[in-house]
């Protein structure tokens, strides 16, 4: 059984022609913080539902939400729903409920049993969003969530992308209609998005928190036809994977490619996520999924300036996972 990925920005990715793309986070970091350790022991590494077996010899999401630690420990998040609800009020058997987990791994965005969609800060409280943060009868199985690396704040993306803050649960903004979420920015005070342009081309848009658009660019095919992409801290600066070989550099106010440099991909990896995490550091995710093994995540440093690459966690994860939301950040 191949594992399910919740992907908060899947379909920015197929809309750019990229692989599959999750929603990550990772231990604390930031602009001019480059993060070197594997973050506190505590702190959340992905989140996993597990499968269960039906007599038809199908496999369906079962009990309860799992939040795996970086020291391995197992959180039950019971107040959260697993199966995703429909518009009708009724649980699908074979979709889960969203959820992401911040950068810093010590929020977790979800919905809970009574269907409201709140932000947990691990060892902490929690934080509801507005009960109209979403239209009424909205499908679980429709919407995507993803955290910034800190966790402060949260993009729901369904017919809309809106934008939170996780401290006061507030909404921040709106993003203008048919754009395509792909990511926050570094220090998680913009947003990139995409939409489709004149003959099917990609569009790239910066926005600010309130969805006020910054500036936009139409990227050259090795941009556009590549991915995953991540934006940095400056507002200005990709990072995008080209052909699964290379990180490389595009500025989207001067609309030309900065160069790059070549990375090693674990053998048969697929590469989910791409962040800053510094502010000449890039991070990727890749998940490998050997036959008969649990499914393995290796977490790559890439250094954008001197292309120098190095691991930064690797783990395997629950053999009886059905589907995972990890970090990534």
């Amino acid at each position: 059984m191949r594992l399910r990925i919740l992907a908060a920005i899947a379909v920015a990715m197929a809309m750019l022609g990229a692989q599959g793309a999750a929603a990550y986070a990772g231990p604390a970091h930031g602009p001019g913080h480059e993060h070197h350790g594997a973050g506190r022991g505590d702190a959340i590494r992905y989140a996993s539902a597990q499968g269960c077996p039906q007599k038809d010899g199908n496999v369906v999401p079962c009990g309860t939400w799992r939040l795996v630690s970086h020291k391995g420990e197992i959180t039950l998040l019971k107040d959260a729903q697993l199966r995703a609800v429909g518009a009708d009020g009724k649980p699908v058997d074979y979709a889960v409920a969203p959820i992401a987990v911040s950068g810093d791994g010590t929020r977790v965005a979800y919905y809970t049993k009574a269907g409201r969609l709140v932000v947990r800060t691990m060892k902490g409280g929690v934080k509801p969003l507005p009960a109209d943060a979403l239209p009424a009868k909205t499908n679980q199985y429709d919407v995507t969530l993803q955290l910034s690396d800190d966790g402060a704040r949260l993009a729901v993306i369904a017919d809309r992308v809106r934008l939170f803050d996780t401290a006061t649960g507030g909404r921040l903004g709106t993003l203008p209609k048919h754009s395509t979420f792909v990511g926050f920015s570094g220090d998680g005070e913009k947003v990139l998005a995409s939409t489709e342009g004149a003959e099917s081309e990609v569009e790239l848009h910066v926005h600010d928190l309130s969805g006020a658009r910054l500036l936009s660019d139409t990227p050259p095919q090795l941009v556009a036809a590549n991915g995953p992409y991540a934006l940095n801290a400056d507002g200005k600066t990709l990072a995008v994977l080209v052909g699964g070989t290379k990180v490389t550099l595009y500025d989207l106010t001067a609309g030309q490619v900065l160069g790059g440099h070549a990375i090693k991909l674990p053998k048969e990896g697929t590469v989910h996520k791409v962040d800053w995490t510094g502010d000449n550091q890039v991070t990727l995710h890749v998940s490998q999924y050997p036959e008969g093994k649990a499914t393995k995540m290796t977490v790559l440093q890439h250094d954008a300036s001197s292309g120098a690459t190095k691991v930064r966690d690797s783990y395997s994860l629950l053999k009886d996972t059905f589907v995972f939301a990890a970090c990534g950040g």
